[in-house]
């Protein structure tokens, strides 16, 4: 298997009992771990947003990621993707 460096993320959107209710996956080709994350939160909530979901719960591994999306709630300046994950987390709920 040849290692071409790209990079594709994926998720599951489980319901508040649990229940799978849909998967993603999206390639991205070259991207950081970092923006990878991002943009399967991002995924998660457009996906929710459709389903008109009124709470959600967004978990993951990346502490980092986390702290930059909560965080960037004070920045002047943080990401066009981060920017748009609250976007929707306004639309969505927390």
């Amino acid at each position: 298997m040849v290692d071409s460096g790209d990079v594709a993320v994926g998720g599951v959107i489980r319901d508040d009992q649990g229940m799978w209710i849909p998967g993603f996956n999206r390639r991205l080709g070259q991207c950081s771990v970092f923006n990878a994350d991002l943009w399967g939160i991002l995924d998660s909530l457009l996906l929710l947003q459709n389903r008109h979901c009124d709470k959600v719960l967004i978990r993951t591994d990346s502490m980092e990621v986390l702290q930059a999306i909560h965080g960037a709630f004070s920045l002047t300046y943080f990401s066009a993707l981060i920017r748009h994950i609250h976007k929707l987390l306004q639309e969505v709920g927390h």
